[in-house]
């Protein structure tokens, strides 16, 4: 199972998303974040994944929450959920995928993961989750999901 992580970027009320060129999400479009590597934690991979795939160095994470994705009933990839507070530098795109800004309420749900519709407006609403997503094996059709709303603590 893959541990990773993925950072709401918003900037005037504008969502930063990146159309993934390879990978699961391969065509996607999903926030800057990645895999989490070995001796760094979740909130150092995050503010690495985004540098190397956007060129914005992010100030504060807050975290909003952890996201569990089965390929069936096998687990497969479990990721934490941050906004960052703020950020620096010169937006550029690499191989990992083309970028663009999105109004926050104008987001392409119908060009990202099933899930996302579920539970983006709910992180971006302010509420803290934690999501079960299952995926029909080997596909990428959501089947069943369960999303909790965590107190402040939690």
């Amino acid at each position: 199972m893959l541990v990773g992580n993925l950072c709401i970027i918003e900037d005037n009320g504008r969502i930063l998303l990146k159309r993934a060129t390879r990978g699961v999400s391969k065509g996607k479009w999903n926030f800057p974040g990645g895999k989490i590597d070995d001796g760094e934690t979740s909130e150092q991979s995050t503010a690495r994944e985004v540098l190397e795939e956007t060129g914005l160095a992010i100030d504060g994470l807050d975290s909003l929450g952890r996201l569990e994705f089965y390929d069936g009933t096998e687990p497969f990839f479990f990721v934490d959920v941050y906004r960052a507070q703020g950020f620096s530098g010169t937006l550029r795109e690499t191989e990992e995928g083309p970028l663009q800004w999105y109004d926050r309420d104008a987001l392409p749900f119908d060009r990202m993961w099933d899930d996302d519709k579920l539970w983006v407006p709910m992180v971006l609403s302010g509420k803290r989750i934690r999501g079960e997503f299952h995926f029909n094996k080997g596909t990428d059709t959501l089947s069943t999901h369960r999303i909790e709303e965590l107190d402040a603590t939690g």
